[in-house]
Parts: structure tokens; C-alpha cells; sequence
């Protein structure tokens, strides 16, 4: 009978930081989502808990890409921030307000194209 292999210590070293990095650009990943709520104008009274769902959505979004390790998830969240990216950035054109809404967005997005967040939803298909 065989006795269990454990994981030697370079890759126990090696993997400690891999998830230090993943957790630090999930969290700047959920500190740009709320300032993007909170710079977002949503028009009209009552709109606002759009956002703030909006702001739920995507923690439960960020935390299954760390639970779960959701490459569906991080898709969603990065996509639909690209696209906040793109609105806004037009809207930037007239209104200087909009342009601090596209950085939120692009906050959003960046951390989560970074190579240990790529192999964090790869390596567990």
C-alpha cells in the first residue's frame, strides 16, 4: 500500500502568494464595483437600489470567481464592466462626471485580466 502523496513545499510556498494575489485583485476588483455605485447617477428617486443590487451581484459575482472559481463569473463581471467602460467613456465626451464612472469600471475589469486570477479559474475546470 502506497502512502498519500503530500505536496512539497515549493508548491505549498508557491501557492500562498498565487492566493494572496488572487483575494488582493478580487478585492480591488469589489472596491471599484462600489465606487462605481456610488458615482453612478441613477436618475430618478427610487433607482438607486438598482445599483446597489447591481453592487451584490457583483460580490456574489467576485466570490464565486474565489469559491468557485467561475470562469463564467469573472466573464460576467468583466464583460458587463468593459461595457460600462465603453458607455461611459462616450458619455465622457460632454460630461467630465462620466469619466470617473469609466475609470470605475475599468478598475473593475483590469485586476481580474491579471495572470494569477486567469490560472485561478483555469486550473480548477
Amino acid at each position: 500500500m502506497r502512502a498519500p502523496v503530500q505536496p512539497s513545499t515549493d508548491e505549498t510556498a508557491v501557492a500562498a502568494p498565487h492566493r494572496e494575489h488572487v483575494r488582493v485583485a478580487l478585492g480591488l476588483s469589489a472596491l471599484f464595483l462600489a465606487l462605481q455605485v456610488v458615482l453612478t447617477d441613477h436618475g430618478h428617486v427610487g433607482a438607486e437600489a438598482a445599483g446597489w443590487s447591481w453592487m451584490v451581484v457583483g460580490c456574489l459575482l467576485l466570490a464565486t470567481v474565489y469559491r468557485g472559481h467561475s470562469r463564467v463569473a469573472r466573464g460576467v463581471v468583466v464583460v458587463s464592466a468593459l461595457v460600462g467602460v465603453v458607455v461611459y467613456g462616450l458619455a465622457a465626451l460632454t460630461d467630465p462626471r462620466a469619466a470617473l464612472v469609466a475609470l470605475s469600471f475599468l478598475g473593475q475589469a483590469l485586476p481580474l485580466l491579471t495572470a494569477p486570477v486567469r490560472q485561478h479559474v483555469r486550473h480548477h475546470d
